[in-house]
């Protein structure tokens, strides 16, 4: 096994933190805006999330790689990761809402295109040799999706506060 690939599957298992870590700096830094464009991204994003959530369901929520096939449906057809599409551009929304210094923006884009890219080695690394299959969208894979509806009223609530 790579190192880059060890490397994804370790930030793969601590990504929440580094999400937070990442977050309460930009709150300290923040300088909210009215934009529009910011909680457009932010819809994108949350819709690509549901769409992909309900095919993969509850695997994306583990700290490890667990899936057993790799899934050729719905967004997967389209993008090999929609899961992580969706959630650069729920980043990318909450840093137009939260306008933190633009050196600060480009860091956390950069290192998000960075870790993601390692993390998706690891990922390949783990599906190497699964067969390929096609799946149904399942309400009830959403489930998991309710950390994500939790984390983004966190993030709305401080915004609004900090609109004041």
């Amino acid at each position: 096994m790579s190192t880059l690939v060890t490397i994804g599957n370790y930030l793969f298992r601590i990504r929440a933190a580094i999400a937070t870590v990442a977050f309460v700096l930009m709150v300290l830094m923040a300088k909210p805006v009215h934009s529009l464009a910011a909680h457009m991204l932010v819809l994108c994003g949350l819709a690509i999330r549901i769409w992909a959530a309900g095919y993969v369901g509850m695997h994306a929520r583990k700290r490890e790689f667990v899936g057993d096939i790799v899934i050729r449906s719905g967004p997967y057809r389209l993008f090999r990761h929609p899961l992580y599409v969706g959630n650069f551009f729920l980043v990318l929304g909450v840093i137009v809402m939260y306008n933190p210094p633009a050196w600060l923006s480009a860091i956390y884009l950069i290192l998000f295109v960075i870790m993601y890219a390692t993390i998706v080695l690891g990922e390949l690394e783990h599906l190497r040799g699964k067969p390929t299959g096609a799946v149904c969208y399942k309400i009830k894979n959403l489930n998991g999706e309710i950390s994500t509806w939790l984390v983004l009223a966190a993030v709305y609530c401080l915004y609004f506060l900090l609109l004041m």
